[in-house]
C-alpha cells in the first residue's frame, strides 16, 4: 500500500462519522467548534512530521525500482568532434618526397550509441532490488509510527485542553458562590450579624479561586496555542472543542495484547528491519562471487586530414564485448562486510525481541490505566451527588449560621475536587483506551 492510500484510508476513518466540517475542514481558522475527528483530519494534511515522514516515503517509493537496483541495461549516446589548423612538414620513408603544407586544416568526428548490462554480479542486483523494496515497505511502516504518534499526541493535547476547559466551568461554578458568599457576609457585618473576620475570610477564598481560574484560562492558552501547532495552523487560533466523551466498547484485555503482538508498527518494522539484514548479508557474499558485464556499440568515426597521405577516413559499424572480473584479494572487505551483515542480523533479532517485551509492557501500563479510571470515574460520578448536595445544605447552614465559614469552604472544595477528579478521569480514561488502540494496531488501519 502506497503512502497516498495510506493517508486516503486514515482520513477517512477519522472523518466518516463526522460532517461539521467536511472539505473545508483543511482550511480551518478558528471560527468552528472542533472535534477529535476534526483535529486529526487536519494533522493528516498539515502536520509537520507527516508532512516530512510522507517525502521520506515518497524517496523510498522513487529509489524501489528495478533500474535503480542494476537489474536494467544502461544506453548512452555519444559524440563529439574536433578541428585543428596547423603548418605541417611531413617527411616519408620509402622515396615519398616531403611535404610542408601551411595551415593544414584537420577536422574529425564520432557519435555512437553504447549498451552496458551486468550479466551476473552474485545476484547483487537482485539482492539489492529487494532491498530497496524492503527499505519502501519500512519507510510506509515509519509513515504508519509517525502519524500514530502524532495521533495519539494530538489526542493526549485535545483530551487536557478538553479537562481544562471543563475545570474553568467548575471554577467559574466555584466563583459565582464565592461571590455571594462575600456578598452575605458583607450584608451580615453591616446589620451586625457578622464579623470581619468572615469577610475577610470570603475575600481571601474568592481570591484564591481567582487565581486558580487564570492559571486555568493560562493553561487553556498554552494547549491551544501546542494543538495548533500539530495542526499546522495559525499559532494564535483560537481553539474551542468539543468536550463530549464518546466510550468506546468495552475493550477486552487478551484480545488487546493479541492484536498487538500481531499488528503493532513497532513489531511490524522490527520484522522488515530484520529481513533488511538478511538481505545485506547476501550483499555481502555477493562480493565473493565474479562479475560479468556485456557491453555493445554501435557508432560512426570520421576524420578528414589537410596534410598527409590519408587525407579522409570513417568507419561505421558495430563493436561488443565481455568483461569478466574475478575478485581475487579484497584487502578483507567482504569478510569485514560479512562479519558485519552478522552482526546486524543478531542485532535485528536482539531489537524485534526488545520491541515485543516494550509493546507487552506498554500494554500491561496502559491496561492498568485504563481499568484504574474506569473505576475511578464510577465511584466519582457516585461521590460528585453528595458533594453537591453538600454543598446545597451547607449554603442552607450557613444563611442559619449553623455553620462557620470554614466548614462551608471544606463543603465548597470537596465539591471542586470531585468536579476536578471526575473531569481527570473521563478524560485520562479515554487517552488510555485511545493509547489501547494504538498498541494493537487498529488506531491506524
Amino acid at each position: 500500500m502506497n503512502r497516498n492510500n495510506i493517508i486516503a484510508i486514515i482520513a477517512l476513518i477519522w472523518v466518516s462519522n463526522s460532517s461539521v466540517f467536511g472539505q473545508a475542514t483543511e482550511k480551518w481558522d478558528g471560527s468552528n467548534k472542533l472535534t477529535v475527528q476534526n483535529c486529526i483530519s487536519l494533522v493528516l494534511s498539515s502536520n509537520f512530521d507527516v508532512t516530512l515522514a510522507n517525502l521520506n516515503t515518497e524517496l523510498a517509493e522513487n529509489s524501489a525500482t528495478m533500474g535503480n537496483a542494476g537489474l536494467l541495461p544502461s544506453v548512452s549516446a555519444n559524440g563529439g568532434a574536433n578541428y585543428s589548423n596547423n603548418n605541417t612538414k611531413l617527411e616519408f620513408a620509402g622515396g615519398i618526397p616531403p611535404a610542408n603544407v601551411d595551415g593544414a586544416q584537420s577536422t574529425g568526428y564520432n557519435g555512437s550509441i553504447g549498451l552496458n548490462y551486468t550479466v551476473f554480479n552474485g545476484f547483487a542486483n537482485l539482492r539489492t532490488f529487494d532491498k530497496l523494496k524492503l527499505s519502501k515497505d519500512l519507510s510506509e511502516a515509519q509513515l504508519r509510527l509517525t502519524i500514530e504518534n502524532a495521533i495519539i499526541t494530538t489526542i493526549g493535547v485535545y483530551m487536557d485542553l478538553a479537562k481544562v476547559q471543563e475545570d474553568i466551568k467548575a471554577l467559574e461554578e466555584t466563583i459565582a458562590i464565592s461571590q455571594t458568599r462575600l456578598k452575605r457576609a458583607e450584608v451580615a457585618q453591616s446589620y451586625g450579624s457578622g464579623s470581619t473576620l468572615q469577610v475577610y475570610s470570603a475575600k481571601v477564598d474568592l481570591n484564591t479561586d481567582s487565581i486558580n481560574l487564570l492559571t486555568a484560562i493560562n493553561a487553556k492558552a498554552q494547549l491551544s496555542r501546542q494543538l495548533n501547532y500539530l495542526m499546522g495552523s495559525q499559532i494564535d487560533n483560537r481553539v474551542d472543542i468539543d468536550t463530549e466523551v464518546k466510550a468506546f466498547e468495552n475493550l477486552v484485555f487478551d484480545e488487546v495484547m493479541m492484536r498487538a503482538k500481531l499488528n503493532n508498527v513497532l513489531l511490524v518494522m522490527a520484522g522488515i528491519q530484520e529481513n533488511i539484514a538478511e538481505v545485506d548479508q547476501k550483499l555481502a557474499m555477493a562480493n565473493q562471487y565474479p562479475t560479468v558485464a556485456l557491453s555493445s556499440s554501435y557508432g560512426l568515426n570520421a576524420s578528414q586530414n589537410g596534410a598527409g597521405i590519408v587525407l579522409e577516413q570513417s568507419n561505421v559499424g558495430f563493436a561488443s564485448g565481455v568483461t569478466v572480473s574475478i575478485p581475487i584479494f579484497t584487502g578483507g572487505r567482504t569478510k569485514i562486510a560479512m562479519e558485519n551483515a552478522a552482526v546486524k542480523m543478531e542485532q535485528s533479532a536482539v531489537q524485534k525481541q526488545q520491541n515485543e517485551r516494550l509493546v507487552e509492557k506498554e500494554v500491561h501500563d496502559f491496561w492498568s490505566q485504563y481499568e484504574f479510571y474506569k473505576s475511578v470515574l464510577t465511584i466519582e460520578q457516585k461521590n460528585i451527588e453528595t458533594a453537591e448536595l453538600q454543598v446545597s445544605r451547607a449554603t442552607d447552614q450557613l444563611k442559619l449560621g449553623q455553620i462557620t465559614s470554614v466548614e462551608f469552604r471544606q463543603a465548597q472544595l470537596n465539591l471542586l475536587a470531585s468536579k476536578n477528579r471526575i473531569n481527570a478521569a473521563k478524560f485520562n480514561l479515554k487517552k488510555a483506551e485511545y493509547q489501547l488502540l494504538r498498541l494493537n494496531g487498529t488506531l491506524v488501519k
